[in-house]
């Protein structure tokens, strides 16, 4: 993504969590400190594994990045973070493990994985970042124990509106503040989406107005369809899934086969 922030003065809010992540990964300079693992968790597109990325970058670390959902065994895990938390680089550099996207280890797929991930926690001899949507899924209880938790939250529409404004003056594309405000509220404040979206609209233009940007109105309806059906599917039981259907904002009509 050609506006991917590669520095932590590119990422969008968050500043006390950025700055309290910060402080915990330059603790480790000075030895190691209690908790040897941050939990980086919030809403998707809001910059976790960003702010991970451009602090790695900023201060010159090995960054170790992997998926935590495609290591679900515990072997598995071990082989990849296991080694690579107990041992420097070749050149003696420092290291950052970050295993994201922790939810997708949960849950009846999970062989092992998270009770290795704490394992590999408590006893990690360089920075541990783990990246989640919720840290407070009940899975994650004793692995809680064990780490900084670091909360991240929606910008607000007026800094995602700032950081479009941003792209579209490096870009050269004349925009209204109306136009800024609704990809920014539309986007419910999800900096790459709203990113995405104006990278989108803007193709071939020097100039975006109100009119260009409002049809994205018409995606909202079909999203919620979409969230709708996806609660039904995966449902326990039939009172859950009506429940799902009472509450969709749709007619029941556009729900029917």
């Amino acid at each position: 993504m050609k506006y991917k922030p590669r520095t932590l003065s590119e990422v969008v809010g968050n500043a006390e969590s950025i700055r309290k992540f910060t402080e915990w990964v330059k603790s480790w300079s000075e030895g190691v400190p209690k908790k040897r693992a941050a939990f980086l968790h919030g809403p998707p597109g809001i910059g976790k594994t960003v702010c991970v990325e451009a602090l790695a970058n900023d201060l010159g670390l090995e960054l170790v990045e992997k998926n935590a959902s495609d290591y679900r065994t515990a072997d598995a895990v071990q082989r990849f973070a296991g080694l690579a938390s107990q041992y420097g680089t070749l050149l003696g550099g420092r290291r950052l493990i970050l295993l994201d996207e922790l939810d997708g280890i949960t849950g009846t797929s999970d062989r092992g994985g998270l009770r290795a991930v704490t394992e590999i926690v408590k006893a990690a001899k360089c920075p541990v970042v783990l990246v989640a949507n919720n840290a407070y899924d009940p899975r994650f209880r004793t692995l809680r124990r064990y780490c900084l938790l670091v909360e991240f939250k929606k910008p607000t529409i007026r800094q995602v509106m700032n950081h479009l404004k941003m792209v579209c003056a490096r870009e050269g594309i004349n925009v209204d503040e109306e136009s800024l405000k609704f990809l920014a509220d539309r986007s419910g404040r999800d900096v790459r989406s709203a990113v995405n979206d104006l990278q989108a609209l803007a193709q071939g233009r020097k100039r975006l107005a109100y009119e260009d940007v409002q049809w994205l109105a018409e995606r909202n309806r079909k999203d919620v369809i979409f969230n709708v059906l996806r609660t039904i599917f995966y449902s326990k039981d039939c009172r859950e899934a009506k429940r799902a259907t009472d509450q969709a904002d749709v007619d029941r009509d556009m729900l029917s086969p």
